[in-house]
């Protein structure tokens, strides 16, 4: 047992004009510079990237665990980016998910919370009698949590009693030090907001993440529950400042453009939305020598809103949250963007 709850088994570009040439910034067009820094460095120390998102972040929509997009993007990644003898572990599962088939096991009672931890979850065990229950792959895990709660290891099965906060379970398969790492903070129907108001909640996790690359997958639910795109647009540009000002990494940050998802008919107007997001990454300047660290992911580039097409399988039948089919297809799609 470490200190703070920690448990250990084992890791120029020139622009044509009317008028003479001008060299640009060369700042201007290298918003991931940091991640790829660190994608160059892997095989040495960790290159971390860390989501925040909403449903499809989580994995909503998938059959199964490890079949999300997130997941599938740290396979992807993992595999154009090899590390030799570092296959990498889940790196982080929150202590209880939204899908059926999340992999920790709550018993005996608990009460979920979502208002702390990253990706804004956890869950109290009011006793020993409330307890969790985790089995893992890899050569080492870490219990993130609050309080005094015992912790038992059994092979690699975690187990958890109260009384405490967990907030979730890091684990690692040889990529303790080096290889790609990713902690993924999605949770179903959060907005912008609920990150960008509850930042005391999950920033303070970013000075253990140590992000390289920041993927930020939020803004349908504003659209969907009213929220104003100028709204959404203040609260993602609070959500990078808050990252910025808890990590010493200078990340590079990607803001997640998903089509118009949903059947129904919105009274906002979804083009706004895809505007503030591009919007965000046209005016940041808090990336290399001044330039934007902020790139734009356009899914909706790739594909069509799935309310107007969704002959190739990639939505569920509530045409909002993907199936295996899809999360790969963005995942495949998010992995050549995030190529050197």
């Amino acid at each position: 047992m470490r200190a703070g709850g920690l448990l250990a088994t084992g890791v120029v570009v020139t622009a044509a004009t009317s008028g003479p040439a001008r060299a640009s910034s060369p700042a201007a067009g290298l918003p991931l510079l940091t991640w790829h820094a660190a994608l160059a460095g892997r095989r040495y120390a960790p290159a971390t990237v860390a989501v925040l998102g909403s449903s499809s972040s989580e994995g909503v929509g998938a059959s199964g665990w490890g079949r999300g997009y997130v997941s599938v993007m740290t396979e992807n990644l993992r595999a154009a980016f090899p590390v030799p003898g570092v296959p990498g572990g889940d790196n982080y599962v929150a202590a209880w998910g939204t899908p059926r088939w999340w992999p920790v096991r709550l018993s005996g009672g608990g009460t979920r919370v979502t208002t702390a931890g990253w990706g804004l979850k956890a869950v109290d065990l009011a006793g020993p009698g409330e307890s969790l229950t985790y089995t893992f792959t890899g050569t080492s895990v870490q219990v993130w949590h609050d309080g005094t709660p015992e912790i038992v290891v059994d092979g690699q099965t975690v187990v958890v009693r109260g009384p405490g906060r967990i907030h979730g379970f890091a684990t690692f398969d040889g990529d303790e030090t080096r290889g790609i790492q990713v902690y993924n903070g999605g949770h179903g129907g959060r907005t912008s907001g609920d990150f960008a108001s509850r930042a005391a909640a999950w920033a303070p996790r970013l000075r253990q993440i140590r992000p390289h690359l920041v993927i930020l997958q939020l803004g349908i639910n504003d659209w969907r529950s009213g929220v104003s795109p100028a709204e959404m647009k203040r609260n993602l540009t609070a959500i990078i400042a808050t990252v910025r000002a808890h990590t010493d990494t200078d990340p590079s940050f990607v803001i997640y453009g998903t089509p118009r998802v949903g059947a129904d008919h919105r009274v906002q107007d979804y083009t706004r939305f895809t505007e503030a997001w591009q919007e965000i990454a046209a005016e940041d300047t808090g990336g290399p020598g001044g330039g934007s660290g902020v790139a734009y992911f356009d899914l909706a580039a790739r594909q069509p809103s799935p309310s107007s097409d969704n002959g190739h399988g990639l939505y569920c039948e509530d045409l909002v949250h993907m199936t295996d089919r899809g999360a790969a297809f963005t995942a495949d799609a998010l992995t050549a963007f995030l190529r050197p």
